[in-house]
C-alpha cells in the first residue's frame, strides 16, 4: 500500500493525501465512496445549521449531518454517506443522541469477527455492523451527525 494516494475521476484529481486522510476526511463524494463500505441516502437539504452542519431529507426522514466539499443551499440535491462501522445499533429513541431511525431488519450475515445487518429505509438499504445476531423485527439505528457526511 502506498503512503500517498492520488485519486482521479475521468482525468480530474478528486483528492490526494494519505490513505488515512482519504478515508477519514474525504473532500468529495467520489473520494468518500472510493474507500470503505458505505451507506448512501439520496435527498435534498432542508436546513443549514452552525459549524458546517446541515439537515437532509431522504426517504421521508430528516437527519443532521456534516457538510463536505462545496457549500450548498437549502433545497439542493444532496447525498448523505456514512461508513458502516459508524452506524450504531441503539436501544431506542429516548436515549441521548440524534439521528435515530427505527427500521425493519431484513437479514443478518455472520462475517467471522462480526455480524453485518441489513435494514430497509423506504427503498434504501442501510447496513450496520454488530457483535451478535439480531432478532427479527424492528431495531433502532443511530447515524451520528459528525459521521453522516453530506455531499
Amino acid at each position: 500500500m502506498s503512503d500517498r494516494v492520488l485519486l482521479l475521476d475521468n482525468g480530474v484529481i478528486e483528492q490526494q493525501g494519505t490513505p488515512q486522510q482519504m478515508y477519514g476526511s474525504p473532500q468529495t463524494l467520489v473520494s468518500a465512496d472510493f474507500m470503505g463500505r458505505n451507506n448512501c441516502l439520496q435527498g435534498h437539504l432542508v436546513a443549514l445549521g452552525e459549524a458546517g452542519m446541515a439537515k437532509i431529507e431522504a426517504e421521508g426522514q430528516t437527519l443532521w449531518g456534516t457538510l463536505r466539499g462545496a457549500a450548498a443551499a437549502t433545497g439542493a440535491a444532496a447525498t448523505a454517506l456514512i461508513r458502516l462501522e459508524r452506524v450504531r445499533l441503539v436501544g431506542g429513541p429516548g436515549l441521548p443522541g440524534g439521528n435515530r431511525l427505527r427500521l425493519p431488519l431484513v437479514t443478518s450475515m455472520f462475517l467471522g469477527d462480526r455480524w453485518e445487518h441489513l435494514f430497509m429505509l423506504g427503498a434504501t438499504r442501510l447496513r450496520a455492523y454488530g457483535g451478535a445476531a439480531l432478532q427479527a423485527g424492528e431495531h433502532w439505528l443511530e447515524l451520528p451527525n459528525a459521521d453522516l457526511w453530506l455531499f
